[in-house]
């Protein structure tokens, strides 16, 4: 009777690291690898057109932006917030294909600042 306790423990504290530790950091290992994926893919050349905190969407922050062709819109994750902060509305976002760098040219001070977009995917640049 006291094996069946001991074992029946053991099984639920082995269920609890599964579930509650180790699915959840291969869940967000693997979803930062999607995100690193379709960030390293784009191409933005465009200007700052707008910039507010959503309400509707969980208070995220962030921009709309024209391309001169078709409008876009980025949300700010907390790892980029202190580009967001940066941002204003007529500054200049460039980032190359196959890049992981944000450069912001600011429309007020003619400087260039470069933001790179961090990620929990093990093969990130």
């Amino acid at each position: 009777m006291k094996n069946r306790i001991i074992i029946f423990i053991m099984g639920w504290i082995l269920i609890y690291l599964i579930f509650f530790k180790l699915l959840p950091y291969l869940t967000n290992k693997y979803h930062g690898c999607y995100i690193h994926e379709d960030i390293y893919k784009q191409n933005i050349k465009s200007i700052v057109t707008g910039k507010f905190i959503d309400a509707a969407n969980h208070n995220n922050k962030t921009i709309v932006y024209s391309t001169g062709v078709h409008p876009g819109q980025m949300i700010f994750p907390g790892y980029l917030e202190d580009m967001y902060d940066y941002l204003n509305v007529g500054d200049s976002v460039i980032k190359e294909k196959s890049s992981v760098y944000y450069r912001v040219k600011s429309n007020v001070t003619n400087k260039d600042t470069v933001f790179k977009f961090y990620t929990t995917c093990k093969d990130s640049l």
